[in-house]
């Protein structure tokens, strides 16, 4: 140890360095080495623990070491190189936000020569997740052309992997700027002969019905949820939806088509193809319903995942919307 830090003197440093990316390397040729670190030498690479007493000082310094360490470990697994974010020279030019706590190579890369592939970050599954940062972070390391990846991390001290990515739904619905006066007029008239259902509505005798990707044909009618006729309403009248309705407006203005997706967990399932062609490929949930902790965010995935679907959370962010997709993720082997 010096001045609080911990060392591994050459020529050790140099191999752990070279071949490992392991520690920062000093003037001395030594290298300046975490305590994750650490324990993944020792695990691995056979080096001794400083003291006998060094794990359980460590913990008792910063309890969250155990997780690090065990994070440090199941990353490096498939031969991927992760180097913590305090051991980036700024030789390199590199810049590291202050929520990442590593960055990736490639096993096959040369660390001390190329660009990272890889963000990374961590959490317990009890932590609670700020989605607004979480897309602001996302955003930063996909402009800087690199992946964004975050570990999660259970009480049991099994490690699940997440690509975090931006995901842009859209289909080929038609919408209602693309229907004839004729057919607009259609659907007007039998929009006022509509009643009210619970907090929707029933149009009887829909027949010349011609907007297919907004309600449901059932018992001769069609069945609008409320947001569906809201945007109905608006669109006869020429103005735009309610505020509260502005995520379901852009989605539909994508061309996708929208069912309520309670029997998934989520608000919608999300269509890009006229249902019972294909099966819907996305999932989406609103930022505000969004799961609070990690625990039940992974939930999600896992649930969306089983059912082939990807599950995206839904964030106003730069004027526009972001839908951040979660997926499980293994680097190297996906």
């Amino acid at each position: 140890m010096k001045d609080g830090e911990w060392f591994i003197a050459p020529p050790l440093s140099s191999r752990l360095y070279q071949k490992s990316a392991i520690g920062l390397m000093q003037s001395d040729e030594s290298i300046r080495v975490s305590t994750e670190e650490i324990l993944f030498c020792h695990w691995h690479r056979h080096l001794p623990l400083p003291t006998d007493s060094w794990f359980d000082d460590a913990v008792n310094s910063d309890p969250d070491v155990i997780a690090r360490s065990i994070l440090f470990d199941t990353a490096r697994s498939g031969g991927e190189l992760l180097i913590p974010a305090q051991n980036i020279p700024e030789k390199w030019g590199i810049e590291v936000p202050q929520p990442t706590w590593a960055l990736r190579w490639n096993r096959e890369q040369i660390f001390s020569k190329e660009m990272p592939v890889a963000h990374v970050r961590w959490a317990w599954t009890t932590d609670v997740i700020d989605w607004k940062e979480m897309v602001e972070w996302t955003s930063w390391v996909h402009e800087q052309g690199m992946l964004a990846e975050f570990l999660v991390i259970d009480e049991e001290m099994d490690v699940t992997m997440y690509l975090l990515s931006q995901r842009q739904p859209s289909g080929k619905q038609p919408l209602w700027d693309t229907f004839s006066t004729e057919k607009k007029n259609q659907i007007s008239e039998l929009w006022q002969k509509r009643i009210a259902r619970g907090d929707g509505w029933y149009v009887p005798d829909a027949y010349n019905w011609h907007w297919d990707s907004i309600g449901v044909e059932h018992l001769s009618g069609r069945h609008l949820r409320q947001e569906e006729g809201q945007l109905v309403q608006s669109s006869i009248d020429e103005l735009r939806p309610s505020p509260q309705h502005n995520l379901y407006v852009d989605l539909v203005e994508r061309g996708v088509l929208l069912r309520p997706g309670f029997k998934y967990g989520s608000r919608w399932r999300v269509y890009d193809t006229p249902v019972g062609e294909a099966h819907a490929p996305w999932l989406i949930q609103p930022h505000e319903d969004a799961p609070q902790t990690w625990e039940a965010a992974c939930l999600a995935v896992r649930l969306s995942e089983g059912v082939h679907k990807m599950w995206l959370c839904a964030l106003p962010f730069k004027d526009s919307w972001f839908y951040l997709h979660m997926q499980r993720w293994l680097p190297g082997r996906n």
